[in-house]
C-alpha cells in the first residue's frame, strides 16, 4: 500500500478498515474478475436487503454506505442513477478509472428486478471525479425468475424506532 493510499483511507470517512476491504483487500483477492464478481456479489446482498420502492432503494444504499443514490431519468426500459456523496468521491479520488462499483451495480440491478419482476441489468454509464451514473435497463417483456421474485418480502425501513439507552429510561 503506498503511502498516499494509507493516508487517505486513514483519514477517510470510511476508516483504513472498510476502506482497505473494500478497494485494497476484495480487488486483491479477485484479481481482474473483481468487478464482475463484486456484481453478483451486490445482486446476492440486495436478495437479503430487498426493498418495494424507488425511495427505500436510495435509503438502503445510503444505509448499507455505498453512497447517496438519486434518480437522474426513468423511462420504460431504462433509469439512470447518480451515485454521490463524500465516500463515492473520496474512492474516486483514492482510485481514479480504476474505482470499482461493481458491487453498487450489481446491488442497484437486482433491486429494480425486484421491484419491475423483469429481468434488469446495470453499468456505469459515467464516471465522474465526485460521482458515478448508473444506467439499470430492464426488458418489459422479459420476467425475472418467478420463483425468486414472488417469495419476495419487502423491508420495511420506515417502522424503526431508535433503540433507547439506559439513560433515557430513567
Amino acid at each position: 500500500m503506498s503511502q498516499k493510499l494509507y493516508d487517505s483511507l486513514l483519514n477517510s470517512k470510511r476508516g483504513l478498515m472498510n476502506g482497505s476491504l473494500r478497494d485494497v483487500i476484495l480487488p486483491a483477492i479477485l484479481g481482474k474478475e473483481a468487478d464482475e464478481m463484486l456484481y453478483w456479489v451486490g445482486k446476492d446482498i440486495a436478495r437479503k436487503f430487498p426493498v418495494g420502492s424507488l425511495e427505500d432503494l436510495q435509503l438502503i444504499t445510503r444505509q448499507l454506505g455505498f453512497g447517496n443514490l438519486s434518480l437522474q431519468k426513468k423511462t420504460t426500459t431504462s433509469q439512470l442513477w447518480k451515485l454521490g456523496g463524500q465516500r463515492v468521491k473520496e474512492r474516486i479520488e483514492q482510485n481514479g478509472e480504476q474505482t470499482s462499483f461493481g458491487l453498487e451495480i450489481g446491488f442497484i440491478a437486482q433491486e429494480i428486478e425486484f421491484q419491475l419482476m423483469t429481468v434488469a441489468e446495470a453499468k456505469i454509464s459515467e464516471l465522474k471525479k465526485d460521482c458515478v451514473f448508473i444506467e439499470v435497463k430492464n426488458d418489459p417483456q422479459n420476467e425475472a425468475d418467478s420463483e425468486r421474485t414472488e417469495l419476495v418480502t419487502f423491508l420495511d425501513l420506515h417502522n424503526q424506532r431508535p433503540k433507547k439507552t439506559k439513560k433515557q429510561n430513567k
